[in-house]
């Protein structure tokens, strides 16, 4: 058995090798090792567990020393102890340390951070004191910054007397408008209904408007097999134009015009033509006449 003594930031850690000449079996911990075990693993077989992260994620920045060389933490275990004079005492020791970064001497900067970091901790601490108390006097003023604004709103916003005057009168005004609008919604919606189902067992006395019909529509057997004199309105022509009886019926009154037009279906477009006809007849005979040619 070869015993490892490794030296890692001021503390030394012990591991034991067993080693059995060019072929080397090492149990620890139900752990298998074989000749392929490196200086590296030893390391970090055997350290404590906050060395072994240190090590781990500065592995570049430390260097290792075996009888006053360097040597590579890649190494063989089994290299180290046949390249060692001393295998009869069974003792190695392998030396972990950090590089020194800087400086002309080697450890002057640590030398020097382990003099003065005790005198300048203080005015650091200060110095954050400060800057703590920096940013609490900054939040505290976008606090006020923020309270004075919602006070504003509050006062000239919410409880402005003239402000909450016209929302409640507005509001007044939307809700007497629904309430009234309110039958005249329904009774316009079931004479909608009446109509339209009027309009549809009605359909083959008053027809429907057949002037947006295609030649395919008009070539269809459901067409030709259709009643024309009952399934089609008296004044379509052949030729897709309005007759002039129907022209005259409207100038004499526009109403009857768009009720040759629409048919019943069109009940809505007769009221608003009879009461544009009320407002001195040129404006229903202009609506009349927009129905017609549309």
């Amino acid at each position: 058995m070869v015993k490892f003594l490794l030296e890692f930031d001021t503390k030394t850690y012990i591991y034991n090798h067993i080693y059995n000449g060019k072929n080397n079996i090492h149990n620890t911990k139900n752990h298998i090792n074989n000749d392929n075990t490196t200086l590296f693993d030893i390391f970090i077989k055997t350290l404590s567990f906050s060395h072994k992260q240190k090590l781990l994620k500065n592995i570049n920045q430390y260097y290792f020393i075996h009888n006053n060389k360097l040597i590579k933490h890649q190494i063989f275990v089994n290299d180290i102890i046949n390249n060692n004079k001393s295998v009869n005492n069974d003792c190695i020791t392998i030396k972990c340390l950090y590089k020194v970064k800087g400086g002309f001497i080697p450890g002057l900067d640590d030398a020097l951070g382990l003099i003065f970091k005790p005198i300048i901790a203080p005015f650091e601490d200060i110095g954050m004191l400060f800057v703590m108390l920096f940013h609490i006097v900054i939040w505290l003023v976008l606090l006020t910054w923020w309270l004075l604004q919602f006070l504003f709103w509050v006062v000239l916003d919410l409880l402005n007397p003239l402000n909450f005057l016209g929302d409640f009168f507005n509001t007044l005004i939307i809700l007497v408008l629904a309430a009234c609008r309110l039958p005249v919604d329904i009774f316009m919606t079931l004479l909608s209904f009446s109509v339209n189902l009027m309009g549809t067992w009605m359909q083959g006395f008053w027809g429907w408007d057949q002037s947006g019909l295609t030649k395919n529509d008009r070539e269809s057997k459901y067409f030709q097999n259709l009643n024309k004199n009952k399934n089609k309105k008296c004044y379509l022509t052949n030729s897709n134009t309005v007759p002039f009886s129907v022209v005259l019926g409207t100038i004499l009154c526009p109403p009857i015009g768009v009720f040759m037009d629409m048919g019943l279906t069109g009940w809505l477009n007769i009221i608003v033509c009879i009461f544009l006809t009320l407002l001195f007849y040129i404006p229903g005979l202009v609506y009349a006449l927009l129905v017609i040619y549309s």
